[in-house]
């Protein structure tokens, strides 16, 4: 997450505005293809891997899924090369079209450095996972900056540094994986595959539909705006995302193994619990941030995307409370795991995105980028409220709305505080304004919630024991 927005600044400037739109709209496809190309098998090394390493089977398992793997990405690869040619006037504009040879490259190199990626992780060697994770996005991102800046003017030299950085982690990664696991023909079982295939493939599903319900927007502001639009709300929906991501990712992987624990060991009632005050400790912190970020985000788009970018503060409001809500779901939707029923989070998904595509379609011919932002807020509090719903039938806790709209006031009373404020530059009115907002922000929290004021003495008594 870092990278993306130590990025930002860097790929903002190296690039126009249409070569930015053109950028957001090859990455959308790249998402999207390599999701597809992954067919859920990454999902089905961690389920099943300790099942064949217990019945010394390891070999069998791990040659039939990387080869299925090996074999769908090289076809998925195939079709997105065929149908290059066909759409490169609507991804390009006029770039040259092998940047998408490129992206075709980058899709088969990043599909077999998840799988192999997946058996890491299956194996629990954690750190290893990590480690690698972290390389491969930095590599990527400032090997293709590396090489735009010195070798390779435009998106060619960008997507050729992503596609060496790519390469060089898949040897290292292939050497390491065949030190421990063999892969040969012979292993290869094609019942076990397609068992792998049934499990992963709905899951793939639900991937397909996340990135489309983020991203398919850039496809139709393209279709009926040009690459400048697709630009500026690619710039302003970027910079929100990595906000919110601070949040949404810790949350989406810190408190699924929580919950899980607490289920198995102490029952569905401490559970609910848990994830009631999740949900409510999150919005202490996701309101104020998304409120103060909200506040700040024309001088950081001027600050980091320069003012040729300072149309895109226009629907920043829109995608920071729309994905601020979509979080939300994270912990709301969990009753549909723990009742197995991840199916109806897909088939919302897909709905979503339909309403999505829908509202652009409408939207987007009167009022442009403003449009796809408002469409965007929309989409995802109705999906938030249908899988809430859905949800919330199987597995229900308590929502503790005294204490929410306790947190929503007072992050408002900042916003007001705050938004004003104008002392000649941009950096002194993004301290001055960070600085007053969590003052405001904190006073009022301490002052309204008697929990938090109280875990705020303690840890003041313990400071002073502590220290003196």
């Amino acid at each position: 997450m870092a990278a993306g927005f130590i990025s930002f600044p860097f790929l903002t400037r190296i690039f126009s505005v249409s070569e930015y739109g053109v950028l957001g709209l090859i990455t959308t496809t790249f998402f999207i293809a390599t999701a597809i190309s992954k067919f859920g098998f990454p999902n089905s090394i961690v389920q099943f891997y300790a099942k064949f390493k217990a019945s010394n089977k390891i070999d069998v398992f791990s040659s039939s899924i990387f080869i299925s793997s090996l074999i769908i990405s090289s076809i998925v690869t195939l079709i997105f090369l065929f149908g290059a040619h066909f759409f490169k006037k609507f991804l390009l504009g006029g770039h040259d079209i092998s940047i998408l040879y490129l992206v075709g490259a980058l899709i088969l190199i990043t599909c077999t450095s998840d799988i192999v990626g997946s058996f890491f992780r299956a194996e629990q060697r954690t750190k290893l996972f990590n480690f690698i994770g972290v390389i491969r996005r930095y590599g990527s991102v400032f090997l293709g900056i590396f090489f735009t800046i010195y070798f390779i003017k435009g998106l060619n030299g960008f997507f050729f540094g992503q596609a060496i950085s790519g390469a060089i982690i898949l040897f290292l990664l292939l050497k390491l994986f065949y030190k421990k696991i063999k892969i040969e023909i012979k292993y290869f079982s094609l019942d076990l595959s397609m068992e792998s295939l049934r499990f992963g493939f709905p899951l793939m599903l639900a991937e397909f539909g996340h990135l489309s319900l983020n991203y398919i927007d850039r496809y139709l502001i393209q279709l009926q705006l040009g690459l400048v639009p697709v630009g500026i709300y690619t710039a302003g929906y970027n910079l929100s995302t990595y906000v919110t991501d601070i949040i949404m990712y810790p949350i989406a992987y810190a408190v699924t193994p929580l919950y899980v624990e607490i289920l198995v060991k102490k029952g569905e009632k401490e559970t609910k619990e848990f994830l009631s005050k999740a949900l409510r400790y999150f919005l202490l912190v996701m309101i104020p941030l998304s409120l103060g970020f909200i506040s700040l985000s024309k001088n950081l788009i001027v600050m980091l995307a320069t003012s040729k970018y300072l149309e895109s503060n226009i629907i920043i409001p829109y995608a920071v409370i729309g994905q601020s809500v979509y979080t939300c779901s994270l912990i709301l939707n969990n009753g549909l795991f723990i009742k197995k029923k991840t199916y109806i989070v897909r088939n919302i998904m897909l709905i979503a995105c339909l309403i999505k595509v829908g509202f652009n379609l409408l939207l987007l011919p009167f009022y442009g980028i403003l449009g796809a932002g408002f469409a965007t807020l929309v989409t995802y509090i109705i999906y938030t409220v249908m899988v809430t719903y859905y949800s919330f039938k199987e597995f229900s806790f308590q929502i503790d709305y005294k204490h929410i709209l306790i947190y929503i006031g007072s992050g408002l009373v900042m916003f007001l505080a705050v938004r004003n404020i104008q002392l000649g530059t941009g950096l002194a009115d993004m301290i001055s304004k960070c600085g007053i907002g969590i003052l405001v922000y904190s006073a009022f929290i301490l002052l309204l919630d008697k929990e938090i004021r109280n875990r705020f003495v303690d840890l003041l008594k313990n400071f002073r024991k502590t220290v003196f």
